[in-house]
């Protein structure tokens, strides 16, 4: 069967402003509140030093990505709850197309 249409899902766009968002261990609000935790929280590898660990109350030690957005849905609390307004959720348009069928079953030929 040929569709008319590509089929499948856009993702939206979530962009974290790493400069509004330099301690995201203190905060956590984001992580706390996703149903479907989009987000995570990784080390920035170039300030890691050897047998060393890294203090998450350090500006730029650790940051936030998000990196399940095809499990975003859209619902804003991430952005509602962020104080430093650094997420920005860009959904984008979802087109539908409804298959009309062709047949003798149907009773079109």
């Amino acid at each position: 069967m040929t569709y008319p249409l590509p089929m499948g899902r856009k993702f939206p766009v979530i962009t974290v402003d790493q400069a509004k968002c330099t301690v995201p261990f203190l905060c956590k609000k984001c992580l706390q509140v996703c149903p479907s935790v989009v987000f995570y929280v990784s080390r920035v590898m170039q300030k890691e030093k050897r047998l060393e660990e890294m203090d998450p109350r350090v500006d730029g030690n650790y940051v936030l990505h998000a990196a399940r957005r095809d499990k975003c849905t859209g619902c804003n609390l991430c952005i509602d709850v962020c104080p430093v307004n650094a997420i920005k959720i860009q959904m984008p348009a979802q087109e539908k197309e409804v298959i009309k069928p062709k047949g003798a079953q149907w009773g079109q030929e």
